[in-house]
């Protein structure tokens, strides 16, 4: 009878915490975190409906603006969506890396 109660309530458990999982799920829209998918963001932000994003349309997030000349593979002043493709998938590169000529080691 005990093993019974003890089944009965892990079972109730699992099911409470698959019912809360799924309704935090379906409360921010189902959404997954991450980086916003690069189509998205041109349909979003693109206000000349050019296809491609400026400095100027992108002006309103951080990320992009501040990885803009980086993510501009072709220096054209503009995001097209295969740009934006390959700069969102790209981690950026930590910037303090040790210089070879800072490294005063005893190599004499």
């Amino acid at each position: 009878m005990k093993a019974r109660s003890l089944l009965t309530v892990a079972l109730l458990s699992v099911c409470v915490f698959t019912s809360a999982a799924q309704a935090a799920k379906q409360a921010d829209g189902g959404k997954k975190k991450g980086p916003p998918a690069p189509a998205k963001l041109i349909e979003k932000l693109d206000a000349d409906e050019s296809g491609t994003l400026s400095k100027d349309e992108v002006a309103k997030n951080k990320m992009l603006t501040k990885r803009f000349n980086k993510i501009d593979a072709n220096k054209d002043g503009e995001l097209d969506l295969e740009e934006l493709k390959v700069g969102l998938t790209k981690k950026p590169k930590n910037k303090k890396q040790p210089s070879e000529e800072e490294d005063n080691s005893d190599d004499e």
